[in-house]
């Protein structure tokens, strides 16, 4: 074997070799090795003091280190395209079931509007009315009425006993109506009283009134929903738009929750409820029983 001058070459017991010596050895070592690994001669000769070898390059555990990078920075740019196109997709998504909803929404308010009645109120425009009265102003007896629209006792009263009133004490110029509202079943009772005050705001309360009560299905089940009150006043010949505007803004709002108190304040429990010429409120069971108080009321 060839060894430079002033070098020892040391063979270890698992013969592996590991020298030491001269500066020049080692440069010649790192000279080799840098020329194997594409490094100049004198980064090599600069490096041999330190007596560490160059790193590889081009190594298989590189090329293995590049392959990973590469695959995570792929990983990266999909997860990353994909939360691109649910930016995109999730809201059309959104977009089309708010469509549907609506669709079907108004599917629904359309077969709701169809069952729309309207009854003959041909017996209220016969005789004199104003507001929320009817008969002659100097009628001897004042009969006010408290009722709630989705009140099915109040609706039997309108459509049974109140024909036989308005002909027999009404018509006959006997009995001045009037008729307040008292709405505490729930909402759609209060709404449809503000109804029944948009309609009194263009001259047709009886009207709305009388188709009120032959449009009612139940308590709080959308009978009365603001749709189908606009599709009342239609029905009924009411400008709708200015009808719409009157309900939306709750213009009379306030008014029917203050009937509601007052008639509070004057005892009404229930109804339907009747005075006769300023009388406590009562309720009755019978037709009988209201035209014994107005016969007793009568000069």
């Amino acid at each position: 074997m060839n060894v430079l001058p002033d070098t020892t070459l040391v063979i270890s017991p698992d013969r592996n070799v590991s020298c030491s010596g001269a500066p020049r050895f080692w440069g010649v070592l790192w000279y080799h090795s840098g020329r194997r690994n594409g490094i100049g001669r004198r980064k090599a000769w600069a490096m041999s003091t330190s007596r560490e070898l160059p790193p590889r390059t081009g190594s298989r555990a590189e090329q293995e280190r590049l392959s990973r990078r590469a695959q995570r920075k792929l990983e990266a740019e999909r997860r990353a395209r994909q939360r691109r196109r649910l930016l995109v997709i999730v809201p059309i998504v959104i977009a089309l079931v708010a469509v549907g909803i609506g669709v079907w929404w108004n599917q629904r308010s359309a077969q709701e509007v169809a069952a729309v009645q309207m009854p003959d109120v041909s017996k209220y425009t016969s005789v004199p009315h104003d507001g929320r009265f009817l008969g002659d102003p100097n009628a001897p007896v004042h009969v006010i009425e408290w009722g709630d629209y989705q009140c099915p006792a109040c609706k039997s009263f309108e459509q049974r006993f109140f024909p036989t009133i308005l002909e027999q004490y009404i018509a006959t110029g006997k009995v001045r109506w009037e008729f307040r509202d008292f709405a505490f079943i729930g909402p759609e009772s209060a709404r449809a009283a503000e109804a029944a005050y948009c309609a009194l705001d263009q001259g047709k309360f009886w009207e709305f009134h009388a188709a009120l009560y032959a449009n009612q299905t139940g308590e709080n089940v959308g009978a009365f929903s603001d749709r189908r009150l606009e599709e009342i006043a239609r029905v009924v010949g009411l400008d709708v738009g200015q009808f719409r505007s009157c309900l939306r803004d709750g213009t009379h709002k306030e008014d029917v929750q203050q009937m509601v108190r007052e008639a509070q304040s004057l005892g009404v429990r229930a109804t339907p409820s009747f005075s006769v010429n300023g009388s406590a409120p009562f309720t009755i069971r019978s037709l009988g029983d209201l035209t014994q108080r107005i016969e007793e009321a009568l000069p």
